[in-house]
């Protein structure tokens, strides 16, 4: 979204609640009270209807309590929408290094699903949170706005993977409840859990909960499709705040459904719009879909380093991590390099974690792309990588997480975390890579094309529920006419085979 439309958007979300929030009581407070905790921790629920699957919810303070591996991750097999950052490695090194934990504001209450008496038939990762870091779904302006009219909005309840801006699917189920002959049931198991997380929520005088980075499917089962939305959205801003009175009056549950949210990040496809989608066969055909002009300006880009700074990129995949030794702490310093350096960077993760990772099956899906001097000879040690960033690589997908560097080399990054990627990407048939949040006027320019998120959200009290839904609506058109725009003229050609989102959604 453009900055200037980014601050207006910012300040409507405060106007509109100053109203709505007039209209509703704010003697109410949303702290949690030391016994709904040990309820909500100790928390079990049942529902069951019209004869369907009895589905239950057990509630776990940790990954590592009492929940298999194997049965958790038996739910992420042969499932395309998985993401590698949902495996139960990846989860248990978060918690057991402390970086997600009750110091960290991120208090695991992992849910596990039982479905007519058997267990571990899916699961839900939960967190209960007393901020709002680490999330790449900025809710901070909401939060600012209950601030301001006496509602609490910490501590709220998230469904998400801490730390890790990547969509997946996070309600996960066994392969016999997502099948498309199971399409129902799925769709009742998902309803269930929001109507839990609802119910949670009110019970333990929590503002909100939240699911971040859901596939399009989730959120559509959830909160309804974007279609939907939009219409809803079309009546005037008046009507809407004459219809949230008369439904006060008439004792109309104005709490009973998620809210739909969008937002973007930037996402390169290996599918040459030129050649009927095929997937490139070299980086030169991946330049060839430039203008002659940024082809050429591409290149210069890339000799800067490769030549005139004699610098190498090496990718150091899984196994192969370990044979150099000092590795792992050496990306744990590259990692800090650029926490330290930003004056918004935050520390996440820890050393420990790293090593752990390293440590388990997880490391089979790591991807270091190492920068050094080629004057350093044929052999890569540690002390000599420069520069690097720390990817996750699974089912035809390049995850790019972090990057840091040591010196100052003009377009060491762009070479490092995009060109070098894009090629590792392209020689070794990968479908996809997605760089993470932010940076979208450089990765568009870059051949990375608007790609829409997707998350939803409950909000307990109805005066700012209200205001958040009118703040929604204005985003999702901003985030729709922008990625329209972008894709139409996507530097590479790529809108001619997404097509319209809108129509799709």
């Amino acid at each position: 979204m453009p900055p200037r439309a980014a601050r207006g958007l910012r300040g409507l979300v405060t106007a509109i609640v100053l109203i709505c929030c007039h209209t509703f009581s704010l003697e109410r407070r949303y702290g949690i009270s030391r016994k709904s905790v040990r309820l909500f921790a100790a928390g079990r629920t049942s529902e069951n209807s019209n004869g369907y699957e009895e589905i239950q919810f057990q509630v776990h303070s940790s990954i590592s309590e009492k929940i298999p591996k194997e049965k958790w991750d038996r739910c992420l097999v042969d499932d395309e929408c998985a993401s590698p950052f949902m495996e139960h490695s990846w989860f248990r090194c978060l918690e057991e290094s402390k970086c997600a934990s009750k110091e960290t504001g991120w208090i695991p209450q992992h849910l596990s699903i039982i479905i007519d008496g058997e267990p571990w038939c899916g699961f839900v990762p939960l967190y209960l949170k007393t901020h709002s870091m680490g999330e790449f779904i900025f809710d901070s302006t909401w939060a600012d706005a209950a601030a301001a009219n006496g509602i609490d909005y910490y501590p709220k309840l998230l469904v998400a993977v801490p730390f890790t801006p990547v969509t997946g699917r996070k309600i996960i189920m066994h392969p016999k409840y997502r099948s498309s002959r199971s399409r129902q049931t799925s769709l009742r198991i998902r309803r269930k859990v929001a109507s839990f997380l609802k119910e949670v929520a009110l019970k333990n005088n929590l503002s909100s909960c939240h699911l971040y980075f859901v596939i399009e499917e989730e959120a559509g089962d959830i909160s309804g499709s974007l279609g939907q939305i939009r219409k809803s959205g079309d009546q005037s801003r008046m009507k809407q705040t004459f219809e949230t009175l008369i439904n006060k009056f008439r004792g109309d549950d104005l709490q009973g459904s998620f809210l739909r949210r969008t937002s973007l990040q930037y996402h390169w496809s290996n599918s040459n719009a030129m050649n009927q989608g095929k997937p490139y066969s070299s980086f030169e055909e991946y330049l060839s879909c430039f203008k002659s002009k940024r082809r050429i300006a591409i290149r210069r880009e890339r000799a800067k380093v490769t030549d005139d700074e004699d610098i190498q990129i090496d990718a150091i995949l899984g196994k192969d991590i370990l044979k150099h030794d000092g590795l792992v702490e050496r990306m744990f310093q590259i990692y800090l390099s650029t926490v330290n350096k930003m004056f918004w960077g935050r520390q996440y993760l820890t050393l420990e974690f790293f090593q752990m990772l390293a440590n388990s099956d997880f490391l089979d899906n790591l991807c270091f792309m190492c920068a050094r001097k080629k004057s350093s000879g044929e052999t890569l040690k540690a002390s000599d990588v420069i520069a690097g960033t720390f990817n996750v690589v699974k089912n035809g997908v390049f995850y790019g997480r972090y990057w840091g560097s040591f010196v100052d080399v003009k377009n060491l990054h762009f070479e490092t975390c995009y060109w070098a990627a894009i090629e590792y990407c392209i020689k070794n048939g990968l479908r996809r890579m997605e760089p993470g949040a932010g940076g979208g006027d450089y990765k568009w320019a870059r051949g990375f094309d608007p790609s829409i998120i997707h998350s939803v959200h409950f909000i307990s009290h109805p005066g700012l529920r209200q205001a958040v839904a009118q703040y929604i609506d204005y985003e999702t058109e901003a985030n729709a006419e922008v990625t329209e725009l972008l894709m139409q003229k996507s530097v590479v050609g790529s809108g001619a085979l997404r097509g319209n989102w809108r129509s799709a959604a």
